[in-house]
């Protein structure tokens, strides 16, 4: 064996995907990973050397590819913090109803590897200011300095920025990592979890809103929203 196959080693990362999802680094083993792909272990040390590089390269993969994506909303200058927020929460759902596992993965990598993950965040957006000249279309404040503005023309709470951001994730996050115990004290069967899901989706929406914003502001800009929603359903 010469030359890597492209096909195998996509097999071998989407099984090691799901080992990882399922177990974390530290429990996952290379012969289930080998057994996920259905390859022997000599194999899948051909193509990857150990553990942590194929470890690495998946973290990266979906960070870059799921998670990057959805950062970049709030770092885009030119849209509205309004339409961030809410192109962010849509994203956000959207990802996690295809990939959800990733929510608990992610977070208890981010636990233990705070520094990789901030590598890695670094490499795709602005994380500070000073990041900034290497991402020239982006802007690690936009979201904070539009919603200071917002404030200023007396359309917004006085409220921190920080704050607000941490609040939404965590509105977006909970639902998906407690997926458990949420059918449990509910009783709600799989199909009934995926429709509350998708009306939490647009729940998380106003709720930031109204946190965000004043009332005669939030009342304008739900009429809107409402508007806009029933033309594109049309």
């Amino acid at each position: 064996m010469t030359n890597k196959d492209s096909s195998t080693e996509e097999i071998i990362k989407e099984a090691a995907r799901n080992v990882f999802q399922r177990q974390g680094f530290s429990g996952a083993r290379m012969q289930e990973i080998a057994d996920e792909a259905g390859i022997n272990k000599m194999m899948l040390h051909y193509y990857f050397r150990s553990k942590q590089q194929l470890f690495d390269v998946i973290f990266q993969e979906d960070y870059s590819n799921l998670m990057a994506p959805l950062a970049v909303i709030l770092r885009n200058p030119e849209l509205h913090v309004e339409q961030q927020i809410i192109r962010f929460v849509r994203g956000y759902h959207e990802t996690m109803v295809e990939h959800p596992r990733l929510p608990l993965f992610l977070i208890h990598e981010f636990a233990k590897n705070p520094h990789k993950v901030l590598e890695m965040a670094q490499k795709a957006i602005p994380v500070s200011k000073s990041e900034e000249p290497a991402h020239p279309q982006l802007s690690a404040t936009t979201f904070m300095d539009q919603i200071d503005e917002g404030i200023e023309k007396g359309h917004y709470n006085e409220i921190d920025a920080r704050q607000l951001a941490v609040s939404m994730l965590g509105m977006c996050t909970h639902a998906f990592i407690s997926r458990i115990s949420v059918q449990t004290a509910y009783e709600m069967s799989d199909e009934q979890y995926m429709k509350f899901l998708e009306e939490r989706k647009e729940q998380v929406i106003d709720h930031t809103f109204r946190i965000l914003m004043k009332p005669d502001y939030y009342v304008k800009w739900k009429k809107k929203y409402q508007k806009e929603k029933e033309n594109t359903s049309t």
